[in-house]
């Protein structure tokens, strides 16, 4: 079962106003199958929003007295509605609101039947307000409790739990989830304060601690790694233009000559105050106001100045955007990485300020006018990106010819307006403004088209449901009119108890339901509408059904019966007992077993591909399932799922229905996940995943550029722009649920390759389908001439372009599965490149017995592999890889053509061929 408090939407925490009362607990009665009310003066439902209101009253510093709960059940799951009073009972007890005004409606309008309860958060009595503090810990453990009471199945909380011998339930965290959240703190991501968006709503700009860009979040966490005490912490920062102060009992990070700041953990839960100090010692202020004597004397060489446009100046007037200007220079300076890895200093408290690049390059803003001492690629960016933050719509640059060329076309592609130049660029920036104008007047088009859309459907919704209330009232009273007689004469009868007028009521309440049932439902209308948010998670909602396909997959509980019991009855501690004074007439126990475990004794017997059990203690009988369970209180069926996958040796259930995959011709925006390619973990600061499977720290230093430390200790690939390097997107490869090498790629990244090696001095290129095979490979070659690269799974366009010009000039091989999936996307890729030929990995290494089907496998049974001898075949005629003879492996290299298209032995677990297009694997 799962309980959860409601919470009206874009606001923080659970709860509402008094004013909430009337509405919600007409929708919680009015729909009831059966109402209850606790520490009420009437029985009257009808009343009861007043009384809960006027009780509210109490405590006039309570601002949100209303508080919604809801408890509901599995579909396959049928409570009683005594049961499920019950239940709330239980959950107004565990919650501490026994004396507290509730009121209580069981609803079965959906497949999940559930209870609702409004409670008052105000005591009746003495005017206390209860404490919501940890509510959501609190109603999950008091569900694990209704579940064990009643014998309901255990649904996933956001916790683990424990079960007692005295049936004691204690939450403990979940290990996934607890991660993610330290991940977040770790990175400085946490959820807007409810002042930040006030802020950000009243004013338009977003706060500093939520507009910190992950480049400058790096050099902050390289600052503070490379000081040794308090003054070359302040030191190091101030190069940054930031400063580290305490405030209160925490920390503060600020801008030089801003009066803005920010929570220390916003940078990462390891710059908290009370982490530093235990790194540095006691704080220490600075020793003085830091002075920046390294920076170069300022050249006015080239300038823009810029204009701002009637219609902006009274926003740019404003005390908000003055306030924040500084901080919003300081922040735009840093959202191109480019940028941000080119300056050395930003000076914003200097006079004027000025940003000091590595080159020595500076930009100097005179207020008017903005000045740089050399035109380069940063200056100009840096000051296109000033120009924007301090509102100007138009600038006129001056200097040489090709600063007054480039930055003219800079800012035309940047939406700034531009005058004062040459005729010739004048024509080019105006045409560059025309089609952003064009592009943008589209989108204003489209928006209003689907504002106007959206107004007349809620219109139309409105309307329909004033028809349908009307429908309903006719219904009524049409119900109301045909029974009239009925109701006049139960009402004439009386309420007696002798056996005469308890039969005139039977009869009489017998013709009125005879009558209704004959009429129309009145519930029921010609143009029934959904709730406004009924398709909202439809995505998600799909994903979740095909999950608990997979999950609840029978032929999977058929094979987890079939497991012989003497596997389960040692995990759980029971001995065999082939001599036992209980025992049986089958002394070699091929249909009857008996266990024993201290003082208790279970008898087993086969029927047929199983075997079920009985407990001469408790009674308690089952399947080798229900034997698991029982051993291992608190757990549940997900997790019998998960152990008994790991006993059969199947790494996965059998897959799911899958999605068709998604065509999406607009550009994705790769932004958010090139900053959690930023944003993870260097791969000397955690283990990861590809370290479980074997590969080499040595070998992932080799290649660190391109690996980083995931989520949930998983392994990022990363995928740069063939054509400038940048980031646009990483696979992942984890372990999920038991399932080994499970590939995802990053949601919005631009699927292209991931390149392990040197392209400018390879003459070698091998292609892979993930990057653990690459690095497999890498590690038993050891060659510099050669790079590997994994496409991810599939071939999309983009991969296709980088594989062509990567092709150019190299040798092409394929590392692909040595099994049918992995020939067939050999086939594809010689569709790319014809000239590729198969380098597919030994199906067994010599001096081992283990099979292989890829590299990652060959490079696990080499490792144990003591004799040395020459190993892994390469696109020359003789068998041997460089590497490998150094390392001293050894392993048998297919010999012939055969060996290029048919591996010796298939795998029973090999995946399906992919089809050519978009990226296949699942986004996160």
């Amino acid at each position: 079962m799962i309980g959860e408090a409601i919470k009206r939407e874009g606001e923080k925490g659970s709860g509402g106003r008094p004013d909430a009362f009337k509405p919600g607990v007409t929708y919680v009665c009015g729909k009831a199958v059966r109402v209850a009310l606790r520490n009420f003066a009437s029985t009257d439902w009808q009343n009861a929003a007043e009384d809960m209101r006027l009780t509210s009253e109490l405590n006039s510093r309570v601002r949100k007295p209303y508080y919604h709960l809801v408890l509901s059940w599995h579909e396959l799951e049928q409570p009683t509605d005594e049961q499920m009073v019950e239940a709330a009972d239980h959950m107004i007890r565990s919650l501490g609101l026994e004396d507290h005004q509730i009121v209580i409606g069981t609803h079965h309008d959906t497949k999940r039947r559930h209870i609702h309860l409004v409670c008052n958060t105000v005591h009746p009595i003495t005017g206390k307000v209860w404490s919501k503090t940890h509510d959501h810990l609190r109603i999950e453990k008091a569900c694990r409790e209704i579940e064990l009471a009643q014998g309901w199945s255990h649904d996933r909380g956001r916790f683990d739990f424990d079960v007692s011998a005295d049936g004691t339930v204690a939450l403990k965290p979940n290990p996934e989830a607890w991660e993610q959240k330290e991940a977040d703190r770790d990175a400085g991501q946490r959820p807007k304060t409810s002042g930040a968006r006030k802020f950000e709503k009243s004013t338009g700009f977003e706060t500093f601690e939520h507009g910190i860009p992950a480049a400058l979040k790096t050099w902050f966490a390289e600052a503070v790694g490379t000081a040794r005490d308090w003054q070359g912490l302040h030191a190091a920062l101030g190069e940054l233009g930031l400063r580290y102060y305490k405030a209160g009992s925490g920390a503060r990070v600020g801008i030089l000559g801003s009066t803005e700041c920010a929570k220390a953990s916003a940078f990462g839960s390891k710059f908290s105050i009370r982490k530093m100090e235990a790194r540095l010692g006691a704080y220490e202020d600075p020793g003085g106001a830091y002075v920046n004597d390294r920076k170069e004397d300022h050249k006015d060489m080239e300038s823009i100045s810029g204009v701002v446009w009637e219609d902006d100046k009274k926003a740019t007037a404003s005390s908000a955007f003055k306030l924040t200007l500084l901080r919003r220079i300081y922040c735009d300076l840093h959202l191109d990485p480019a940028v941000s890895d080119a300056i050395r200093f930003v000076d914003l408290q200097d006079v004027p300020p000025q940003v000091t690049f590595r080159d020595n390059a500076t930009v100097v803003d005179h207020g008017d006018h903005l000045s740089t001492s050399r035109s380069t690629k940063e200056t100009r960016a840096a000051m296109i990106a000033i120009a924007k933050a301090k509102g100007w719509s138009s600038v006129r640059p001056e200097g040489s010819s090709d600063f007054v060329r480039l930055i003219s076309l800079e800012a035309a592609r940047a939406g700034l307006s531009v005058h004062g130049v040459p005729e010739d660029i004048q024509v080019k920036c105006d045409a560059i403004l025309e089609r952003l104008e064009r592009q943008q007047r589209r989108i204003d088009a489209e928006a209003r088209a689907a504002e106007k859309a959206a107004q007349d459907a809620i219109t139309d919704r409105d309307q329909a449901i004033e028809e349908n209330d009307a429908e309903r009232a006719e219904a009524a009273a049409r119900v109301e009119d045909m029974t009239a007689k009925a109701r006049a004469v139960i009402e004439a009868i009386g309420s007696g108890r002798d056996p005469v007028r308890s039969a005139l009521r039977t009869v009489a309440r017998a013709e009125q339901n005879r009558i209704t049932a004959e009429l129309p439902d009145r519930r029921s209308v010609s143009a029934p509408q959904p709730a406004p948010d009924a398709d909202r998670g439809g995505g998600s909602k799909k994903r979740r059904i095909a999950r608990m396909i997979r999950e609840n997959d029978h032929h999977e509980l058929d094979r987890m019966r079939a497991i012989h019991i003497d596997e389960i009855a040692a995990r759980g501690g029971w001995s065999y007992a082939p001599k036992h004074a209980d025992g049986n007439n089958d002394p070699q126990g091929r249909n009857r077993r008996t266990y024993v475990r201290g003082a208790e004794t279970i008898k087993a017997t086969r029927k047929g591909a199983a075997w079920v059990w009985t407990n001469n203690k408790t009674g308690a009988s089952g399947s080798v399932i229900d034997l698991w369970l029982s051993d291992n209180a608190g757990s549940t069926l997900g997790d019998a799922r998960k152990a008994f996958r790991e006993i059969i040796g199947i790494d996965a259930p059998t897959p799911g229905p899958t999605a068709a995959p998604r065509r999406d011709d607009s550009p994705r925006d790769h932004t958010e996940a090139r900053r959690r390619w930023e944003e993870a973990p260097y791969i000397e600061d955690q283990q990861t995943y590809a370290q479980v499977r074997s590969i080499s720290k040595a070998t992932l230093h080799r290649f660190r550029d391109d690996v980083r430390g995931g989520a949930f200790g998983g392994v990022y690939f990363a995928h740069r722009n063939p054509e400038t390097g940048d980031i646009v997107g990483f696979e992942q490869r984890r372990e999920k649920d038991g399932r080994k090498n499970t590939a995802r790629f990053a949601k919005g990244g631009l699927k292209t390759v991931s390149i392990f090696g040197d392209p400018k001095t390879a003459k070698r290129v091998v292609v892979f389908e993930g990057g653990l095979d690459a690095l497999a490979l890498a590690e038993l070659e050891a060659r510099k001439d050669t790079i590997y690269v994994s496409t991810g799974g599939g071939f999309g366009p983009r991969t296709e372009a980088a594989l062509l010009k990567l092709a150019e000039g190299r040798q092409v091989l394929s590392g692909f599965d040595n099994d049918a999936a992995g020939n067939a996307l050999h086939s594809t890729l010689t569709g790319v490149l014809p000239g590729a030929t198969r380098l597919a990995p030994p199906s067994r290494v010599e001096g081992s017995t283990k099979l292989c089907k890829d590299w990652l496998d060959v490079l696990n049974a080499s490792k144990v592999i003591v004799t040395p001898s020459p190993a892994v075949p390469s696109a020359r005629p003789r068998a041997t890889g460089d590497g490998i003879g150094k390392a001293g492996r050894s392993m048998q290299a297919p010999q012939g053509p055969a060996a290029a298209s048919k591996p010796e032995t298939p795998s029973e677990t090999a995946p399906t061929t992919q089809p050519v297009g978009e990226p296949e694997t699942p986004e996160f």
